[in-house]
């Protein structure tokens, strides 16, 4: 399937009910989950692929300066890495045809950017010229997984129109 990856749940702190803790992401009746998901429900129908979703991290928070501020902290960062060994392996197990990571905060803590990130879980990667996005690489069970860096699908920082029609296309170009 196609594995779109953010950063960590979120949680508004209103409600300590357990039904607002967890959404049921199943796919085919996504009218019930939280409007994070419809994007990637869309992009799911309209390139013929089924989906799933991780976050990298465990903990809920709204607030990114909050992972920021652990990463500037050896116990933080012990934290993190602790939690991004388990992602790792979790889209291991996945085994993704095509990741779609919507954040930029999980982009470079998978090590896209890791000159400034104190991150230790780096992938490597390396952009496919005829595929036009990245390729994962030097890495036993992921290499060669296609995988596109973009911003938010949803919410005020949402990718404008053009660029998320351009990204479903670019998707389903790949998966051809």
């Amino acid at each position: 399937s196609i594995l779109f990856i953010g950063i960590n749940p979120s949680f508004d702190g209103k409600s300590n009910n357990i039904e607002t803790k967890f959404y049921d992401l199943n796919q085919f009746d996504c009218k019930s989950n939280h409007k994070y998901f419809s994007k990637f429900q869309d992009i799911s129908t309209k390139v013929n692929e089924s989906w799933s979703h991780i976050d990298l991290l465990y903990f809920r928070e709204t607030n990114q300066n909050f992972i920021k501020k652990l990463l500037n902290d050896e116990v933080g960062i012990e934290f993190i890495d602790r939690q991004l060994e388990i992602s790792i392996k979790m889209i291991e197990k996945i085994n993704p045809k095509i990741i779609v990571v919507n954040n930029t905060m999980a982009r470079n803590l998978l090590g896209f950017n890791n000159k400034s990130d104190k991150s230790r879980k780096d992938l490597e990667f390396t952009f496919d010229n005829n595929l036009g996005t990245y390729r994962i690489v030097n890495h036993p069970n992921l290499n060669d997984t296609p995988i596109f860096f973009t911003s938010m699908l949803t919410g005020q920082r949402a990718l404008d129109l053009g660029s998320y029609e351009r990204l479903v296309w670019h998707i389903g170009f790949v998966l051809d």
